[in-house]
């Protein structure tokens, strides 16, 4: 097949929904097929001009330009492609989804459409209403030109299964980067991670705030976070770090390439999230792969890979005392029973290899495809 992978943006930016078209594509690559990329130009937050490289990795990348906000960017020259191309696979919910189904409706093309929801639109309750009336009155229509939609997880397949009939609905998980399970560093005690955008949705400076409970009593702790800011976000949290005494506790390290951060994840004795919500929680799923136990969330994939006081813990985001006997807890572990939790860690991220996930995606794709010549 000749696929053709839409995102709004791509390496070299670095994200969850970057990671999975990356990863994805090389995977349908190597089982024979054509893939290329289209994407936007800029930096959707920073406006910045775009490596321009016609290849990611030996995957061809078109990049086109677009106006509008960049919680919605508009962009139709991508559908000038899509004649090139047997199935249109989609990442995300915006703009791309909209105008594929307007363009079909409109007989611009009849490709096969697969879309994969990545979280949908409710991340925060920002443009709350708006959101719900695009949900019901626009992204419905949509979707139903969609010959099927991959959510990636359950929670997220609940979420879809309002407006995609069950027939249409499937469900597979994001894969994840082989290089979080192939590198092996050296535990260090009292380490605490944190990956992912640095804004106040993440609620990091509730972690923060958790370790405060715990700075007197471990010598040792550790804060590191990493990923890229947003809104200059980083230093509001350097801020709180030194009003709670914490300036040589916190460290915050930007964005990392992903051998720098399965490195840093890898020596941590603890990842941590406080994320209220996540579409899929990639990054905890990149920490047990790497072998290190988590304190996150109950949110996205974190409900169906995270066993308490196997693998890691919950915690309800808030840095009450019940966290803070949990995170206790975990700083307290010998070395020993972290082992075991390392390996009961990996174990459970093994089903997110992305060989397993690519053929998975594989007869989704197909079965779009022949419906289409069929």
């Amino acid at each position: 097949m000749r696929i053709l992978q839409v995102a709004r943006q791509f390496y070299p930016k670095i994200g969850g929904i970057e990671s999975c078209v990356l990863n994805l594509s090389r995977g349908l690559v190597a089982r024979g097929h054509d893939v290329e990329v289209v994407t936007l130009d800029r930096d959707l937050r920073t406006r910045r001009l775009l490596d321009g490289r016609a290849e990611i990795q030996s995957i061809p990348v078109k990049r086109i330009s677009y106006f509008g906000p960049r919680r919605y960017p508009i962009a139709p020259s991508w559908l000038r492609f899509v004649d090139d191309f047997d199935v249109i696979h989609i990442h995300g919910i915006d703009f791309f989804i909209d105008s594929a189904a307007l363009g079909k409706a409109l007989r611009v093309h009849r490709k096969p459409i697969v879309v994969t929801t990545h979280g949908g639109i409710f991340h925060t309750a920002a443009w709350l209403p708006v959101k719900k009336l695009y949900w019901r009155h626009v992204l419905r229509r949509s979707l139903a030109s969609a010959n099927a939609v991959i959510a990636v997880s359950d929670r997220d397949a609940s979420l879809f299964s309002s407006i995609v009939p069950p027939h249409k609905l499937a469900t597979i998980p994001n894969g994840i980067d082989p290089v979080f399970s192939q590198v092996r560093d050296s535990r260090v005690r009292g380490r605490i991670v944190s990956v992912g955008r640095v804004s106040t949705a993440k609620a990091i400076d509730q972690i923060i705030q958790l370790l405060a409970n715990l700075a007197g009593e471990f010598q040792d702790l550790e804060l590191v976070i990493a990923g890229p800011d947003e809104n200059g976000a980083s230093d509001s949290l350097r801020r709180q770090a030194a009003a709670h005494g914490m300036k040589a506790i916190v460290r915050i390290v930007g964005e990392l390439s992903p051998f720098e951060l399965a490195r840093l994840v890898a020596s941590a004795s603890l990842f941590i999230s406080a994320a209220p919500h996540e579409g899929f929680g990639i990054t905890t799923a990149e920490a047990l792969s790497a072998g290190v136990p988590v304190l996150v969330t109950p949110t996205g994939i974190h409900e169906q890979i995270v066993q308490p006081r196997v693998n890691g813990w919950f915690w309800s985001g808030h840095p009450d005392a019940d966290a803070t006997a949990t995170l206790r807890q975990a700083l307290l572990l010998p070395d020993a029973r972290l082992d075991e939790m390392q390996i009961a860690a990996r174990k459970s991220a093994a089903p997110f290899d992305w060989n397993l996930i690519t053929e998975r995606y594989e007869r989704v794709l197909e079965s779009a495809y022949r419906t289409s010549v069929g």
